[in-house]
């Protein structure tokens, strides 16, 4: 049986994004890796839901690149190459910081809450001295996907998470110093959707996106 990230389905109206979100988290943590063989009894065993939300995530997965198909294979995890992140890095500071605008006045006090503990949780990590990558991705990752409007505007935000995975989310952590100015940044960007300025808010998570696209190709 495979591992795979369980999401908290409440985010979710449709069981195949819920899948989705499963499939593409798992492979962003590296619970399936590259290689990987992955079945469709065996997505059904671990989220138990039914085979045509299964085989629609599949589908979702495969046209963006994340899955290859073979008829003597099966389904596999493709090979992520990143021929030019720092591109990427690039149209993410761009989509994240204008999701953020768009949806500041319209998430709710419970995104608002959700989000603070996990940037809280992130922090918390982070001041231990003894860095848990693994945890604080995810933790991240599900930050920027709440305040980028996954409950406001789903096909934006899964556009962002198809892109996401193809960044180097690892190597940030381990930087010095970069993971505490993250959380200050998370700070920041929280204290202005709160305050419902958007424009603040988006121009914050675009220095956010910067900053880390610096730290890492300069």
């Amino acid at each position: 049986m495979i591992t795979l990230f369980i999401p908290e389905n409440q985010y979710f109206v449709r069981k195949m994004d819920y899948v989705l979100e499963s499939l593409r988290t798992s492979i962003l943590l590296g619970y399936v890796p590259p290689g990987t063989s992955i079945t469709e009894r065996q997505i059904k065993d671990v989220l138990k839901v039914s085979s045509s939300p299964i085989r629609e995530a599949l589908n979702q997965l495969e046209a963006e690149g994340l899955l290859t198909r073979s008829p003597h294979v099966g389904t596999r995890v493709a090979e992520i190459v990143v021929e030019d992140a720092s591109e990427l890095y690039s149209i993410q500071a761009l989509l994240q910081s204008s999701a953020v605008q768009i949806c500041t006045k319209k998430l709710s006090e419970t995104n608002i809450r959700d989000a603070e503990k996990l940037n809280n949780q992130i922090e918390d990590i982070v001041s231990s001295g003894n860095v848990d990558v693994s945890a604080v991705k995810i933790l991240n990752y599900r930050f920027h996907t709440i305040v980028c409007g996954i409950s406001v505007h789903p096909w934006l935000t899964r556009l962002i998470s198809a892109l996401w995975i193809r960044l180097p989310n690892k190597t940030i952590w381990l930087l010095p110093n970069e993971a505490k100015i993250a959380v200050k940044y998370h700070k920041k960007i929280l204290e202005a959707i709160k305050k419902r300025d958007a424009v603040l808010a988006g121009t914050l998570m675009k220095e956010h996106m910067q900053r880390s696209h610096k730290a890492l190709y300069g």
